[in-house]
């Protein structure tokens, strides 16, 4: 899945400003947390993005939740399928 794609489809829908919703953190088996997963709504399709450790602490510790946009547009980013 391309990023330019996804952020052209956020932005037809009007969504690319809207705050993320739902995450959840990957913590593997000795408790160490190795990221974070955004779920992003588009079209009615969830399409999974993964921010690795220590990147998204900035993202889910401020004071404010990040948008679609800037998950997507986050250098760390992978998009999962």
């Amino acid at each position: 899945m391309d990023t330019q794609y996804l952020i052209k489809e956020l932005k037809k829908h009007n969504e690319h400003n809207f705050l993320i919703k739902k995450y959840t953190l990957i913590v593997n088996d000795r408790s160490e947390t190795q990221g974070a997963l955004f779920f992003i709504p588009i079209n009615n399709k969830e399409y999974k993005v993964l921010i690795p450790s220590p990147f998204h602490l900035e993202l889910i510790n401020g004071e404010n939740k990040p948008t679609h946009l800037e998950i997507l547009l986050h250098k760390e980013a992978f998009i999962l399928q």
